[in-house]
Protein backbone atom coordinates (compact mmCIF):
# COMPACT_ATOMS: atom_id res chain seq x y z
CA UNK A 1 0.00 0.00 0.00
CA UNK A 2 1.24 3.17 -0.65
CA UNK A 3 0.73 6.42 0.64
CA UNK A 4 0.20 9.55 -0.64
CA UNK A 5 0.45 13.19 0.87
CA UNK A 6 -1.24 16.18 -0.13
CA UNK A 7 -0.67 19.64 0.76
CA UNK A 8 -2.72 22.06 0.71
CA UNK A 9 -2.02 26.09 1.20
CA UNK A 10 -5.05 27.18 3.25
CA UNK A 11 -4.89 31.78 3.65
CA UNK A 12 -6.77 32.18 7.38
CA UNK A 13 -9.66 34.59 6.67
CA UNK A 14 -12.26 34.64 9.76
CA UNK A 15 -11.87 34.09 13.12
CA UNK A 16 -14.49 33.10 15.73
CA UNK A 17 -14.89 34.95 18.58
CA UNK A 18 -14.25 32.66 21.63
CA UNK A 19 -12.98 29.70 19.50
CA UNK A 20 -9.63 30.26 18.54
CA UNK A 21 -8.88 26.99 17.26
CA UNK A 22 -11.57 27.43 14.04
CA UNK A 23 -11.11 30.02 11.32
CA UNK A 24 -12.39 30.14 8.04
CA UNK A 25 -10.05 30.16 5.07
CA UNK A 26 -10.22 32.01 1.96
CA UNK A 27 -12.05 28.96 0.27
CA UNK A 28 -15.27 29.76 2.42
CA UNK A 29 -14.47 26.38 4.48
CA UNK A 30 -14.21 25.90 8.09
CA UNK A 31 -11.07 24.83 9.84
CA UNK A 32 -9.73 23.66 12.70
CA UNK A 33 -6.62 22.89 14.67
CA UNK A 34 -6.74 19.69 16.06
CA UNK A 35 -4.79 18.49 19.27
CA UNK A 36 -1.43 17.98 17.52
CA UNK A 37 -1.32 21.10 15.40
CA UNK A 38 -2.55 19.44 12.29
CA UNK A 39 -5.45 21.47 9.96
CA UNK A 40 -9.01 19.76 10.00
CA UNK A 41 -11.78 20.58 7.82
CA UNK A 42 -15.40 20.74 9.57
CA UNK A 43 -18.33 20.39 7.40
CA UNK A 44 -21.45 22.15 7.22
CA UNK A 45 -24.47 19.91 8.60
CA UNK A 46 -28.01 19.89 8.74
CA UNK A 47 -29.99 19.67 12.17
CA UNK A 48 -33.79 19.56 10.62
CA UNK A 49 -34.25 22.20 8.11
CA UNK A 50 -31.54 24.28 9.71
CA UNK A 51 -27.70 24.68 8.15
CA UNK A 52 -24.54 25.51 10.59
CA UNK A 53 -21.50 23.88 11.92
CA UNK A 54 -20.42 21.60 14.96
CA UNK A 55 -17.98 23.69 17.17
CA UNK A 56 -16.35 21.76 20.11
CA UNK A 57 -19.91 19.76 20.66
CA UNK A 58 -22.17 22.61 20.01
CA UNK A 59 -24.42 23.33 17.05
CA UNK A 60 -24.20 27.02 15.38
CA UNK A 61 -26.38 28.00 13.26
CA UNK A 62 -25.21 30.22 10.29
CA UNK A 63 -27.29 32.81 11.85
CA UNK A 64 -25.70 32.34 15.66
CA UNK A 65 -22.17 31.96 13.75
CA UNK A 66 -22.45 34.97 12.00
CA UNK A 67 -21.74 37.48 14.40
CA UNK A 68 -18.85 35.70 16.31
CA UNK A 69 -17.18 35.84 13.27
CA UNK A 70 -14.19 38.68 13.33
CA UNK A 71 -11.51 39.61 10.61
CA UNK A 72 -8.11 38.11 10.93
CA UNK A 73 -5.43 39.72 12.03
CA UNK A 74 -7.34 43.01 12.94
CA UNK A 75 -6.18 42.89 16.68
CA UNK A 76 -3.80 44.88 18.54
CA UNK A 77 -1.54 41.54 19.73
CA UNK A 78 -0.02 38.55 17.49
CA UNK A 79 -1.85 35.73 17.93
CA UNK A 80 0.01 32.71 19.44
CA UNK A 81 -0.76 29.48 17.34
Amino acid sequence: MIKRYVQVSIQRVWDIEGYPNYFFGDDKQLYRFDSRGRVQRNKRVMIGYTQGYVLKSKFFSLAKLRPLLKKYGTTDHPMVI
